[in-house]
């Protein structure tokens, strides 16, 4: 059996309490569970944070990588080339990740 603190001392808890107690702690654990996945299921607040982030990460980003635009203005067949590349390896790994499971 379970003890719990009652005042100074510690006194044994009944069956019927430590059922109590196991009860009120998986109903915390169930809450806090479906808290999460209504959180992961909010694609709208889940674009805006990800948006957020990706703005707050190109505050911090060294002028240098700044003006990668205006490298793509200068180099329009090697921006193209790289594009096409990144989307072939994109769909290649999409491709895999559903064809492998």
């Amino acid at each position: 059996m379970s003890t719990t603190k009652n005042g100074a001392h510690r006194e044994p808890m009944s069956e019927s309490e430590t059922l109590r107690v196991d009860l009120e702690q998986t109903r915390q654990h169930l809450a806090e569970t479906v808290q999460e996945l209504s959180r992961r299921l909010d694609v709208p607040h889940r674009m805006k944070e990800t948006a957020g982030h990706a703005g707050q990460t190109i505050k911090q980003m060294p002028a240098a990588m700044k003006d990668l635009p205006a490298v793509g203005k200068r180099h329009p067949k090697a921006t193209a080339a790289v594009g096409g590349a990144v989307a072939l390896g994109a769909g290649a790994a999409v491709w895999m990740a559903r064809h492998h499971k």
